[in-house]
C-alpha cells in the first residue's frame, strides 16, 4: 500500500523533509522551529511564513474577511514573538477565484494591514494570483533577533513548563461561532488574537528561560514540540492550568469540556516556555508585574520518558495535525 501524508502526519512529513536539507553556513536554525534564524552580516534575521486555506483554516460563514485577514497575519507575526524577536516587515501571497467580490478581497488585505500596524510592522510587498475555488493566503514575516533568541530545542531536564495568559479562549470562541452561541469575549479572542511580541522579547532576556514556542496547535502539542526537540518528555498537571473566567462562565453554553480547549484548542498565540526551576517564582512575579498578565507554571520537562503526558498519562486530544484531521 502506498504511504500517504495521513499515515505520517504533518510533523512526520516536516521531519522527513528537514532531514534531507544540507547544512548552510549562515542558517543557524531552520525547519523545525517557529522561525528560521539566518545570519546576515552582524544581524540575525528571523524568517517565517504561515499559510491559510479557506475551509481548512477559516470560513467566511463564521468570520468577516477583515477578521480572517487579521487572524492569518497574526499567526505568522506570532512566530517572531515565539523566538523573542522584533517583527519588521511582512509580505502577502493571496490567491482568489476571479469571481471574488472586490470588497471581500480589499477587506482581507485590510485585516492583514491592521494586524501588521497593531504589532508594529509594515506590509512590504507580495503577490496575487487566481485560484479555481477557494481563497488561499500565505504571510511571510521578517524580523530581527535580539541579543538572545529562544529556540525549541534548549529545554533541560527538570525545567518547568510555564504559559502566558489563559489558553483555550480562542478555541472556545470557535466553538461558539460554529454552534451559533453567544459568547462575545471568547469570539473576540478567536477573531482578533494578539501576538505576544513584547512579552516574548522580555522572556528572551531572562537567563532562566531556556526555550519557547507559541501556542498555535494546542498547549499539550506545542509543549510536546519543545520536549521532542530537546530530547525530553513533558508532563502537564491539569490542576495547575489557568482557566479563564469567561471560558468557565460559558462552559454550559458551549457544551465542551474546558480542559480539552485549554490543552488542545490552539490559536491562542500565548507563549509556552521551559523555565529553570531555580528562581522561577521571581521570573513569574516580574512578568506579571510588567505585563499585567500571568505566567503560570503548569508542568515539568523530564528525561525519564519521551512525549507529552497529562498527570502522568497519555491524553486523547493532543492538538491539531493537518493531515490527520
Amino acid at each position: 500500500m502506498t504511504e500517504s501524508l495521513r499515515d505520517i502526519g504533518e510533523f512526520g512529513f516536516i521531519r522527513r523533509i528537514a532531514a534531507g536539507l544540507p547544512p548552510a553556513e549562515n542558517v543557524l536554525e531552520r525547519i523545525g522551529d517557529d522561525c528560521a534564524v539566518v545570519r546576515v552580516g552582524d544581524n540575525l534575521l528571523l524568517l517565517t511564513c504561515d499559510a491559510a486555506v479557506e475551509e481548512i483554516h477559516f470560513s467566511f460563514s463564521t468570520a468577516t474577511p477583515q477578521d480572517i485577514g487579521w487572524r492569518t497575519a497574526t499567526a505568522a507575526i506570532s512566530d517572531i514573538g515565539a523566538m523573542g524577536g522584533k517583527p519588521l516587515f511582512l509580505t502577502v501571497a493571496l490567491a482568489m477565484p476571479a469571481e471574488t467580490p472586490v470588497a471581500v478581497a480589499e477587506a482581507l488585505f485590510g485585516g492583514i494591514r491592521e494586524a501588521a500596524a497593531a504589532h508594529g510592522l509594515h506590509v512590504a510587498g507580495g503577490d496575487t494570483t487566481k485560484s479555481l475555488t477557494h481563497v488561499f493566503m500565505d504571510i511571510t514575516v521578517i524580523g530581527l533577533a535580539g541579543k538572545r533568541y529562544l529556540p525549541r530545542h534548549s529545554a533541560r531536564p527538570g525545567d518547568l513548563l510555564a504559559v502566558t495568559g489563559s489558553p483555550g479562549r480562542s478555541a472556545g470562541g470557535l466553538v461558539a461561532l460554529q454552534l451559533k452561541r453567544a459568547a462575545p469575549p471568547l469570539v473576540r479572542a478567536h477573531l482578533r488574537p494578539q501576538a505576544r511580541i513584547a512579552e516574548g522579547q522580555w522572556l528572551s532576556e531572562q537567563p532562566a528561560v531556556h526555550a519557547m514556542i507559541d501556542v498555535s496547535d494546542g498547549l499539550l502539542q506545542d509543549a510536546g514540540h519543545i520536549a521532542e526537540a530537546s530530547g525530553l518528555g513533558v508532563d502537564i498537571d491539569p490542576a495547575l492550568l489557568p482557566l479563564a473566567e469567561d471560558l468557565a462562565q460559558f462552559q454550559e453554553t458551549l457544551g465542551v469540556e474546558p480542559l480539552d480547549l485549554v490543552l488542545a484548542g490552539g490559536e491562542d498565540y500565548e507563549l509556552a516556555v521551559a523555565l529553570a526551576a531555580d528562581g522561577h517564582k521571581e521570573v513569574c512575579r516580574q512578568f506579571a508585574a510588567t505585563f499585567s498578565l500571568p505566567l503560570t507554571v503548569v508542568g515539568r520537562f523530564t528525561d525519564t520518558f519521551k512525549g507529552s503526558r497529562v498527570a502522568g498519562e497519555p491524553y486523547d486530544h493532543t492538538g491539531y495535525d493537518h493531515f490527520r484531521i
